[in-house]
This record gives structure tokens, sequence and C-alpha cells, in this order.
């Protein structure tokens, strides 16, 4: 959660991070991509982190947003 809190300082930085880590029309990651074209599962573990850094800069508390399990919305 220390990354979050400090991605959460940075707005410009969130917002890029939120807008490239979406997902394709298959349902993986557009940016967590390798080189032979396999692709993380979307939300990967960085657009997570980027949503729970949202949260905090909307002044929630870090650690109690919930992962990869929480209700999507």
């Amino acid at each position: 959660m220390a990354l979050a809190s400090i991605l959460s300082t940075m707005p410009d930085l969130l917002q890029r991070t939120l807008l490239q880590h979406s997902p394709d029309q298959f349902g993986y990651c557009r940016e967590c991509r390798e080189a032979s074209g396999i692709a993380a599962t979307w939300p990967c573990a960085t657009r997570e982190l980027a949503e729970e850094a949202e949260f905090i800069q909307r002044g929630g508390l870090p650690g109690t947003m919930g992962g990869r399990h929480r209700n999507r919305v």
C-alpha cells in the first residue's frame, strides 16, 4: 500500500497509469504484454495499484479498498 500512497500524490502519473492499463477486447491488459504476445489478465496488478492510489487520493485509507476479489463497479 505504500506505493499506492506515493502514486496518489502524483496525479499526472496516476491518470496515465489508469489509461494505459485498460482491458483489450479479450480481457487482457493492453500495457502488460510481453514481446511474445502473452499479456496479463485485466485488471493487472498495476491497474489495481493505480485504483488503490485513486481511492487514497479521494480520501480513502490505504489498505482498506480491497483487491482483486472486491466487487468491480
